[in-house]
């Protein structure tokens, strides 16, 4: 299934979790977005892209959420 998203730019890392964390919308849904990783010391364009085209991909292969939280 193609979906679309559009990501907003709140884009931030969270140490305590040890993830990206962001949002988007989805359908008109706000999307809560989780994705583990080591931190990185700075966002730049080429991560935010790489983040994003992991949820991109993750959204072919998988039913939006009912609870509008995607962790990968």
């Amino acid at each position: 299934m193609n979906q679309q998203i559009i990501f907003n730019d709140d884009i931030c890392f969270d140490d305590h979790q040890q993830g990206w964390i962001f949002t988007g919308l989805l359908s008109g849904e706000r999307i809560n977005i989780f994705i583990k990783s080591k931190k990185h010391t700075e966002l730049n364009n080429a991560l935010k892209f790489d983040l994003e085209e992991l949820v991109e991909q993750w959204l072919e292969e998988n039913e939006p959420p009912t609870n509008n939280k995607i962790s990968l």
